[in-house]
């Protein structure tokens, strides 16, 4: 059964492997993943920027039978992907994104140490009870587990696109 120190150990997990990004070559992590998609820059921006919103604008308004009203997703994606054009090093970008994430995870972890039971906490995203994803009830548990699903949707994406480019240079 998935809990949610494995929920809270797969968020940490991420930071762990985003930074191994350190190692590929500084062009490589710029560069498009394909043809009209972002780079590794935007990707690994773009997840700090929903890091810091979830910390400052979802958690903590995640009370039980509240409705949450979140923000327009492409206005922070948009926000995300010029932020990571902007000049940034990849160092900067993955310590923003180190940071980003060990600021929600301190949140988290003192959340769950006040209140196991917050995790289970309902509530309604923008006037609905159910993810229309999952089809599960919105609750903090279930929120975060659409996070780590998206971690690893974008780590599959930055991991298949360097090894077609490994598989190009050899």
């Amino acid at each position: 059964m998935y809990t949610t120190k494995d929920l809270i150990q797969d968020l940490e997990q991420f930071n762990e492997w985003a930074a191994t990004l350190l190692n590929i070559e500084e062009k490589q992590f710029f560069e498009p993943i394909a043809e009209g998609k972002w780079g590794i820059a935007e990707i690994i921006t773009h997840i700090s920027y929903w890091d810091t919103y979830i910390l400052t604008g979802i958690l903590p308004e995640m009370k039980q039978d509240t409705d949450i009203q979140s923000i327009e997703i492409e206005k922070l994606n948009q926000e995300a992907e010029v932020h990571a054009r902007s000049g940034l090093s990849q160092e900067q970008i993955i310590q923003e994104q180190q940071q980003a994430r060990n600021a929600l995870l301190i949140a988290l972890k003192a959340r769950y140490n006040e209140d196991e039971a917050f995790f289970d906490t309902t509530f309604q995203l923008n006037g609905e009870s159910l993810d229309e994803h999952s089809g599960y009830p919105h609750s903090v548990f279930n929120y975060f587990s659409g996070f780590v699903w998206h971690d690893n949707h974008h780590r599959r994406q930055i991991e298949g696109f360097l090894k077609e480019q490994k598989q190009s240079v050899e």
